[in-house]
């Protein structure tokens, strides 16, 4: 069995310091097997991985997780959920993620600002990188439905990196290599919280045991430059 990390230090201060906290014990087993029927569905359905929000049991999830005391502390002031991707990995559906911040963000349109770039399309939806401000103020919650180490994909991090900007990829091997990478263990029903500008990265899974994770995104209410989060429709 895998070894989990336990700290003192509270999650918040987690969050701020190194960009990451690990809290178990948020999810239960019982919801667990509920939203594994869900996921299954939502694995096979057209309308792809990153339109779960319109789903509404991942709504439902959403609502929890921003009411969890132990996670409120965590987000923004009038915290907004954004966005929900869905991601399954096993041996079967394997993939490699190399050092990266995410850097980009879902909005309703287009604006013509100096301070936003790298326009983009994903499954239909309008993504921008923003001003760095809104980054820093964007957390994620990763839920974890399966026991999560090395050999099934954990994410590696690099702490702190989250106070540098943004990083070309060069200047992003550097800092990984002066700061050194961790690899984040995750019990099944834990919450990786982390960081957008957090270095992070994933080899491909080596063991026969799945890694699915629903990966929340909560922003500001308000978004600079005339930007805007985009509508949802719950089904």
């Amino acid at each position: 069995m895998p070894t989990y990390m336990a700290h003192s230090i509270s999650a918040p201060h987690l969050l701020e310091t190194v960009g990451y906290a690990v809290v178990p014990g948020i999810v239960s087993d019982e919801q667990i097997r509920a939203l594994s029927k869900q996921i299954t569905r939502a694995a096979n359905a057209t309308n792809g991985r990153r339109k779960l929000l319109n789903e509404s049991w991942c709504n439902d999830l959403a609502v929890q997780l921003q009411a969890d005391p132990q996670l409120s502390p965590m987000l923004p002031t009038h915290a907004q959920v954004v966005q929900c991707t869905l991601f399954v990995k096993s041996v079967e559906k394997n993939w490699l993620v190399s050092l990266h911040q995410d850097l980009s963000i879902p909005v309703s349109e287009r604006v013509d600002s100096t301070q936003c770039s790298g326009w983009s399309q994903k499954e239909g939806d309008l993504f921008v990188q923003p001003p760095i401000s809104v980054l820093q103020d964007v957390v994620a919650f990763r839920v974890h439905l399966d026991d999560c180490d090395e050999g099934n994909g954990a994410l590696r991090v690099v702490p702190g990196s989250h106070r540098l900007g943004r990083l070309t990829t060069s200047a992003a091997i550097r800092e990984r290599d002066h700061r050194g990478e961790r690899t984040v263990a995750v019990p099944r029903g834990g919450i990786l919280a982390m960081r957008p500008l957090l270095l992070h990265a994933s080899s491909k899974a080596s063991s026969d045991a799945p890694r699915r994770v629903l990966h929340f995104v909560f922003g500001p209410p308000d978004l600079p430059e005339g930007l805007s989060w985009p509508a949802r429709k719950r089904t």
